[in-house]
């Protein structure tokens, strides 16, 4: 039964106590840190109960905080609104096409399968930019200034 068991030659050595050495470090490290003064750590639950739809308004086609200028987005733009499919999306191009540009947010109204209930829920997420028939040029620069 003797001779089983081999001897551990002088580098083994050292690698089984770095080895172990890294291995307490890391635990004493997730031990003992903490945040730095003024970090603060914030847990956010997304199923919060008790807010209005209203309060919050769901677009899962747009990113946080993006607004569609409506003289300037396409037709895949506008179906990532809420409650624009691609029927009301052709609709809105057509009467911009038909009538030119956009000159309040309020024009929607006049786009055929738009109410006031679809333009409340249309209003986070679409604004009308300044056009260049407004007296500027497409630079932004003032004609003649």
């Amino acid at each position: 039964m003797t001779g089983k068991i081999q001897k551990i030659s002088a580098y083994e050595w050292v690698v089984l106590a770095l080895t172990l050495l890294f291995a307490a470090g890391t635990l004493l490290w997730f031990q003992f840190s903490r945040p730095e003064a003024g970090v603060t750590l914030v847990a956010v639950r997304e199923d919060r109960q008790g807010t209005a739809p209203a309060e919050k308004p769901q677009a899962p086609g747009m990113l946080a905080g993006e607004i569609l200028d409506l003289n300037t987005a396409s037709l895949s733009d506008f179906t990532r609104l809420p409650g624009i499919g691609e029927t009301k999306a052709q609709a809105i191009l057509t009467w911009r096409e038909t009538y030119g540009p956009f000159r309040a947010v309020e024009d929607l109204l006049s786009v055929e399968g738009i109410g006031e209930k679809t333009l409340e829920s249309l209003r986070p997420y679409i604004a009308v930019m300044t056009t260049t028939e407004e007296g500027g040029d497409p630079d932004g620069t003032d004609p003649g200034g």
